[in-house]
């Protein structure tokens, strides 16, 4: 038998998992190489006295529909998706709108505050959900297409193509606001789904990317017993395979001779040889820091050098408390089953304040943000293995915030106002106990996560120029290098980050082709359909 071919993957975040596994059942010998001690990068979970907090990423967009949920069987390896009928809820001085996943509810409450705006609503539900589900989902699962024949080839399906390519011309608000809500409330709601992960409201260019944020944070799942469920379950498939993760091992160079990357040189002198590199780091870490810069093009050390790192970032805070779940006196029972509750939006304006405060290092207020007590959905989370102390809960507040602020200082002082705000709406929580106080900022990110440069979730921001053929640029975007041998396939690649495996995905097919690994998986239904109806084209 020939000599399987031995691949290195650097990260084991989601992303250099799936890679890894996908690789690793094609019969490829592969390694992982983590720098921290545990493998899931942000798929983080932490344990504290019985209490599961996910301080990092919590809401998945697209769960099931992802490739490698079904390719990988990860359902066997104990990950299972939770579904909240409520989703969203939005606080208002004297109304609430909730947003469900079944789409006639979320019309019918929107119709209870502004009847006007209810069939407008319908109407951009399902215009969102149509150009999700026939062409931004499947083009996550496959390479990005050139600009001008992906607008020529939309040009040519239809109103749906036409309207795909008008929305690449606008901002997220105007995508939104072209359908003619009568109300702001509505908007201010619908725009902070779009926005609610660092998506500039106004940033020219991409509105493209409104329909799939707004439409799957109607349908967002949990992960059973916490995010790192899924990395469990990755790992747990790599390693069925024969893979291996090899974590608490930093790489601090990636060996090249005649061109090609043979190896790496680790952070105790040591090195790892191979035959094929897949890096999921940043473009400032693949191209300027761990390759001799003399070795690329300039196109390419230039354009990581210039490389936008994410204009916002996060501030989450867990609380695990002894105490009832928040009861929302004088509004509708089922915000009390909302997967996240809203307060301080009552318009887009909000939202733009919120985000522009972030970039101008505006220090937030806790009175803008969303919360949740996720234990509702999922016990697993709150074992109440202690009945004699009480009911316990956990507790979680989100809201975007800047990198460069003093965050030491005020890191507690933000997470008590968030919690007076949420409890001027939940009375009852002034009287939970709250025995864990788990705050998460941008600095926090960064020191846990380098890769997220200045606590940037996505590995760099979300602008037109650093998006599908140009992410991370021109010469890499088809996720080959010109290092033969060295590949990228993180969240700096297309189609981005936010835990939908994309960039690991394709990356996999990529170097399997190059290096004839069998490709074992079938192209997606979703993808065949859609070159099918030629939104994409046939290169599969």
């Amino acid at each position: 038998m020939s000599k399987p071919i031995e691949i290195l993957v650097l990260g084991a975040g989601p992303n250099g998992l799936t890679c890894a596994s996908y690789l690793a059942k094609a019969g490829a010998k592969v390694k992982v190489i983590e720098k921290n001690v545990e493998s899931g990068g942000g798929l983080m979970t932490q344990e504290l006295s019985g209490l599961k907090l996910n301080s990092h990423a919590m809401y998945m967009l697209l769960s099931e529909l992802m490739p490698p949920y079904r390719d990988l069987e990860l359902s066997k390896f104990g990950l299972k998706f939770i579904r909240p009928e409520v989703q969203n809820s939005f606080l208002f001085e004297d109304s609430s709108l909730i947003l469900y996943s079944d789409i006639e509810k979320s019309v019918e409450s929107v119709r209870n505050i502004s009847p006007t705006d209810a069939e407008t609503f319908r109407n951009l539900y399902n215009l969102f959900k149509q150009a999700s589900d026939e062409f931004i989902i499947p083009a996550t699962y496959m390479p990005p297409v050139d600009p001008l024949e992906q607008i020529e080839m939309l040009e040519n399906c239809g109103d749906l193509g036409r309207w795909l390519n008008e929305l690449a011309e606008l901002t997220p608000r105007e995508a939104i606001e072209d359908f003619g809500f009568k109300d702001d409330r509505i908007v201010g709601a619908l725009l902070y789904l779009a926005s609610m992960f660092g998506l500039d409201p106004d940033g020219g260019g991409m509105g493209f990317l409104t329909p799939i944020y707004v439409y799957r944070l109607m349908q967002a799942t949990l992960v059973a017993g916490g995010s790192h469920q899924m990395a469990s379950a990755l790992r747990r498939s790599l390693e069925r395979f024969g893979g291996e993760v090899v974590t608490a091992t930093e790489v601090r160079e990636i060996l090249v001779s005649n061109n090609k990357a043979v190896g790496v040189k680790l952070d105790d002198g040591g090195a790892i040889y191979a035959d094929v590199i897949v890096s999921t780091l940043n473009p400032t870490q693949n191209f300027n820091e761990l390759i001799d810069t003399s070795l690329l093009p300039g196109i390419v050390t230039e354009s990581a050098a210039a490389w936008e790192y994410d204009e916002t970032s996060l501030f989450v805070m867990n609380w695990g408390i002894v105490g009832d779940p928040p009861v929302y006196n004088n509004r509708p029972n089922d915000l009390s089953r909302s997967l996240n509750v809203t307060f301080g939006i009552n318009g887009p304006n909000d939202v733009t304040a919120h985000f522009e405060d972030a970039t101008n290092n505006v220090a937030p207020n806790g009175k803008v943000g969303h919360v949740s007590c996720p234990s509702i959905f999922d016990p697993l989370l709150a074992a109440n293995h202690l009945k004699e102390y009480g009911n316990c809960e956990v507790l979680r507040y989100e809201c975007l915030a800047p990198y460069d602020i003093d965050w030491v200082s005020y890191k507690n002082e933000l997470a008590a106002r968030a919690f007076d705000t949420w409890a001027k709406y939940a009375p009852n929580l002034k009287n939970a106990n709250l025995r864990i106080e788990l705050p998460w900022t941008p600095k926090d990110i960064e020191r846990h996560l380098p890769t997220m440069k200045r606590g940037a979730i996505k590995h760099g921001a979300y602008i037109s120029i650093q998006m599908g053929y140009n992410r991370p640029n021109m010469e890499c975007s088809s996720y080959k290098t010109p290092i033969e041998g060295f590949y990228v396939g993180g969240a700096s690649t297309h189609p981005g980050g936010m835990v939908i495996l994309g960039g690991g995905y394709n990356v996999a097919k990529v170097v399997a082709a190059d290096w004839d690994i069998d490709i074992w998986w079938q192209v997606p239904d979703t993808v065949k359909a859609a070159v099918a109806k030629g939104y994409l084209p046939d290169d599969q």
